[in-house]
């Protein structure tokens, strides 16, 4: 297909970062900024780009769809696509990136070729590219394998997994599950040892006899309270992925009830350009702690 523009919703991280590195490539990206954040809109248009101002212009205008966005925002934005695809008579690829699991692809698979719409989806692994750095895999699945290739020749990189919806989901859910299901059991690990009172002790003993895994973890926890109120939805739905091939949710459950903590402690009002609190693996424990003390009284 002849790639001219693309539409990427939302605005985030990745959404930002996945437009921004098409459009130094030379494609035209366009979103929707109607009451989005006054965040969203910075990274919009440091990305490069551009705002049509409505749902409806999006599908007019793109060649492609880019659904990149909080996991539990994904089935709802493509009922709302939905609806502008079919009164456009126009059959866009539209390309689900989300970290949702295999289900959760197809049903939006159903939701998106039930308007006309053609259907791919993508598992996105590692950070958001940016003009310094651009590792991010894309790996895709479906029956429109050709015409996602288009965006190999604008800066993205696209690993093909096969011609089945889920492929693509199943490799991301599980990746994911060896990154986010860890940083979940750290967090809670040092959030305990902080009110048990013996943060120190439980500290030494994993710097200095587990040290790169400390390293490790001491890393992803601080780097969490920003993105923790994602991370709740997409590690229920690795929980659900696994639950589908007779494996037990229920770690990832945890996982998800602790990122949810996070969330709704005082480290949740944390971004990602400006950094407060829990900058420390010790902060961290510590606010989240207290958030405990004081919730549960």
């Amino acid at each position: 297909m002849t790639l001219k523009t693309v539409a990427v919703v939302a605005q985030g991280d990745m959404g930002a970062g996945t437009g921004g590195q098409l459009a130094r490539h030379g494609l035209r990206v366009i979103t929707n900024l109607t009451g989005r954040s006054g965040r969203s809109r910075g990274l919009a248009e440091k990305a490069g780009m551009e705002d049509v101002g409505n749902d409806a212009a999006l599908i007019s205008e793109a060649d492609m769809f880019l659904s990149i966005l909080p996991p539990g925002k994904a089935v709802d934005l493509a009922k709302t696509m939905a609806g502008h695809i079919k009164a456009s008579g126009k059959s866009i690829l539209y390309i689900d990136c989300n970290a949702i699991a295999p289900t959760t692809k197809q049903e939006i698979q159903s939701i998106i070729e039930g308007a006309g719409g053609r259907f791919m989806d993508i598992g996105i692994l590692g950070n958001p590219p940016s003009p310094t750095s651009n590792k991010t895999r894309y790996y895709a699945s479906g029956p429109h394998g050709d015409d996602v290739a288009a965006l190999k020749d604008f800066g993205l990189e696209i690993i093909p997994c096969g011609d089945e919806i889920g492929r693509a989901a199943a490799i991301k859910m599980c990746f994911a599950s060896m990154t986010k299901a860890m940083i979940a059991m750290a967090a809670e690990t040092f959030a305990a040892a902080e009110a048990l009172g013996v943060y120190k002790e439980v500290e030494h003993e994993l710097r200095t006899g587990q040290t790169k895994g400390f390293e490790w973890a001491a890393n992803r926890v601080t780097g969490t309270p920003p993105k923790a109120y994602r991370w709740v939805y997409e590690v229920e739905e690795i929980g659900k992925t696994f639950a589908a091939v007779g494996l037990p949710a229920a770690t990832c459950m945890g996982g998800a009830e602790m990122f949810q903590i996070i969330a709704d402690s005082p480290l949740g009002e944390e971004t990602v350009e400006d950094r407060k609190r829990g900058t420390t693996l010790e902060d961290c424990s510590k606010i989240t702690a207290e958030y405990l003390a004081a919730k549960n009284g």
